[in-house]
């Protein structure tokens, strides 16, 4: 193990985001490793204290795998500029003008917390610290350590800290970013709702998630643009996965850009279901509330027995609903004490 060089900035005020990937546990500093109250240990990376390593003692899976031979290969990092440098001269877009525009849809200010997801060569950290000031915090997660690394010689700051870790299991706790930003991997991660699962995890309620990748705009599919894409790079027939979000997301967002190749969703993270009043009263013939149509369904009745129902409710000019409840509680009632007796 290479020695590490210990110093007090805010890099390691930072660890305290940090948790072990699965169980969650605390973590806390013991010489120049960080320890879990399992016996865990996670080492610094390469003499970095900028960095740490989450993948060892943690097995990747056959995607991971997949992934890490892919952007973990010698030449994975010009690889990689290499495809976003034609991206951008294939959309005629200018790379920052575009990246700031998607980091926009967080809404940041001074002093927040951001994690970025999948940060690549980190293109994205210095426009997001330029949002959140010296007083806020990044943190950047990468699967690739070739990445991470070449990321984190970039940005020698005080408020950045990188983590070599797999995105379906970030090591961060619960609730802890204002904002979570991840654009272009998504597809590949293997567990789509898991992966959204995490993201929507480690943001604090009411804070935002912006995430996107490849997916062509499905009113494309069928056109000869649309196989032209698939036909160049084949995650572009990926749709964007709305399904997956989870129950508590709002105020969510559905936008499409370079070309309408590439989806990006945005929510506002939280842990309940949209606001719907089930007591407020119809009107008309069928009456009742969304409470009573749904909690109190009963047994089947015969076709005449329904028609009967309905032809005497409007003789009354009372709903279906009031007349059933009438006449429901006036027979059991009425029945109550032979069933007593009995």
């Amino acid at each position: 193990m290479q020695k590490v060089k210990m110093y007090k900035n805010k890099n390691l005020d930072m660890l305290v985001a940090l948790a072990t990937p699965d169980t969650l546990l605390p973590l806390k500093l013991v010489g120049d490793r960080l320890l879990d109250s399992e016996g865990s240990l996670f080492e610094f990376s390469e003499g970095r204290t900028n960095v740490i390593d989450f993948m060892n003692p943690f097995l990747a899976n056959d995607n991971d795998k997949s992934n890490l031979d892919a952007y973990n290969s010698p030449n994975s990092v010009n690889v990689y500029r290499n495809f976003l440098d034609w991206l951008f001269l294939t959309f005629n877009t200018n790379e920052i003008d575009f990246r700031n525009e998607i980091i926009s849809l967080l809404r940041l200010s001074k002093g927040q917390k951001v994690l970025i997801v999948s940060c690549g060569l980190g293109e994205d950290i210095s426009l997001v610290m330029q949002q959140i000031g010296n007083t806020g915090e990044v943190h950047a997660q990468d699967i690739s350590k070739a990445m991470v690394l070449a990321s984190a010689d970039k940005h020698l700051h005080d408020n950045v800290f990188f983590t070599i870790s797999n995105a379906n299991s970030l090591p961060y706790k619960s609730d802890y970013f204002d904002a979570v930003f991840h654009f272009g991997g998504i597809n590949l991660f293997g567990n789509m709702k898991r992966a959204i699962s995490e993201l929507n995890r480690v943001c604090k309620k009411g804070g935002k998630v912006v995430f996107g990748d490849e997916g062509i705009a499905e009113h494309l599919i069928g056109s000869e643009y649309y196989e032209i894409a698939v036909c160049n790079n084949k995650l572009w027939a990926k749709k964007a996965p709305m399904a997956d979000l989870p129950h508590g997301a709002s105020d969510i967002q559905l936008n499409y850009y370079l070309g309408n190749c590439f989806y990006l969703v945005s929510f506002t993270s939280g842990d309940k279901v949209p606001h719907m009043n089930i007591d407020v009263p119809h009107k008309g013939t069928r009456g009742g509330t969304a409470r009573t149509r749904y909690f109190g369904k009963l047994e089947g009745v015969t076709e005449d027995a329904k028609l009967l129902l309905h032809e005497r409710a409007k003789l009354l000019n009372i709903s279906v609903h009031d007349l059933l409840e009438l006449i429901l509680r006036s027979q059991l009632n009425s029945i109550a004490p032979s069933i007593d007796k009995s």
